[in-house]
């Protein structure tokens, strides 16, 4: 598929297979750490997988050893209030368009820290080699887990994992992220990484999209819900083949979650 000469910033590496856009951070010498030019540019990156109609979801993965550091503290003035409010509100937007959006899957290469952490948790499918490990270090500079992190962990990993990674920085290897919930497979290298990434992708690619992303939407918005209210709800979901318009649908569908 012809890319138009898209331009995300020479720090995200942007193809696609299958319909599926692959992002791929790329500013190794900061080991994938997001100054705001990189959280624009990755959030205009996913915003595009989601209003193209012929892109069908996404991997978001890096190269080098580290899939994200997190927020660059190096780069960013804590004491700049503007520049943190429009960081923390960019790294929200693009959280919200990763859990609400297309299929996604993440792709995690070595370090996984702070929103690299947090974005990883917001696709669908998560993957991690052996070497990989998971922190949330934001506590030892005095920083709030935000940007919808902490609803998102106590739903994937429960109230007592969510303290353990936010208030006492553990850090998690691959196998214990797999058993909490965190990722849901380990592969060996970065090679096997994206093979299986891709294997996602294919057999996502033959399937239903409008049923794809209504069990998602549903999947992910469902338990807060009533169960009358839910079941609703996932009765509007079912009847998605009654809409000619099968955006309208989605739309209509992600609606009641609003």
């Amino acid at each position: 598929m012809p890319l138009n000469n898209l331009n995300f910033g020479e720090y995200i590496d942007f193809t696609i297979k299958k319909r599926f856009a692959i992002i791929t951070l790329n500013r190794i010498h900061r080991s994938n750490a997001f100054d705001i030019k990189q959280f624009a540019n990755l959030k205009k990156a996913v915003e595009y997988c989601q209003k193209d109609n012929k892109i069908r979801g996404l991997i978001l993965t890096n190269n080098g050893n580290s899939f994200s550091t997190g927020v660059d503290l190096g780069e960013i003035d804590g004491s700049n209030h503007e520049a943190v409010k429009y960081l923390e509100g960019t790294a929200a937007a693009i959280c919200k368009l990763l859990y609400n959006g297309k299929p996604a899957i993440s792709a995690v290469n070595g370090r996984a820290m702070g929103e690299g952490v947090v974005f990883s948790a917001c696709c669908d499918y998560r993957i991690a080699t052996r070497e990989s490990f998971f922190q949330m270090p934001e506590i030892f500079s005095g920083i709030f887990t935000g940007t919808g992190c902490l609803v998102l962990f106590s739903r994937i990993i429960g109230i007592s994992w969510s303290k353990k990674m936010c208030m006492f920085a553990e850090q998690i290897d691959s196998q214990k992220a797999l058993e909490i919930g965190l990722i849901d497979q380990i592969v060996m290298d970065k090679e096997e990484l994206i093979d299986f990434a891709l294997d996602k992708v294919k057999f996502l690619f033959t399937k239903n999209q409008t049923v794809l992303n209504a069990i998602k939407l549903c999947s992910n918005h469902l338990a807060d819900k009533s169960y009358n209210n839910a079941y609703e709800i996932e009765k509007f979901g079912s009847a998605w083949y009654e809409y000619e318009d099968k955006e309208k649908f989605i739309k209509d569908l992600r609606k009641k979650f609003e």
